[in-house]
């Protein structure tokens, strides 16, 4: 108890500093932005878990059509 009671003075001088420099309101303003940052997380790897195998598919769909397309191009007789 000693050590508390000699140093009570620079404890209270560093909180009342601190809460100038960071007021309470910005602690909500980060936990809130925190809150946000952690859904918006959840949310895009739900939409990844949920669409991915349908996008790859889309894709690849895609690729195979460009491919096709390509081949009867090159195939074409462009001469006529």
């Amino acid at each position: 108890m000693g050590w508390l009671q000699s140093h009570k003075y620079k404890i209270r001088s560093l909180m009342k500093m601190s809460r100038k420099m960071m007021p309470r309101r910005s602690y909500a303003t980060f936990v809130e932005y925190a809150m946000l940052a952690g859904l918006v997380a959840v949310i895009v790897a739900v939409a990844v878990m949920v669409f991915g195998k349908n996008l790859k598919n889309v894709f690849s769909d895609t690729a195979d059509k460009v491919e096709q397309v390509d081949t009867k191009v090159k195939g074409a007789d462009l001469s006529k």
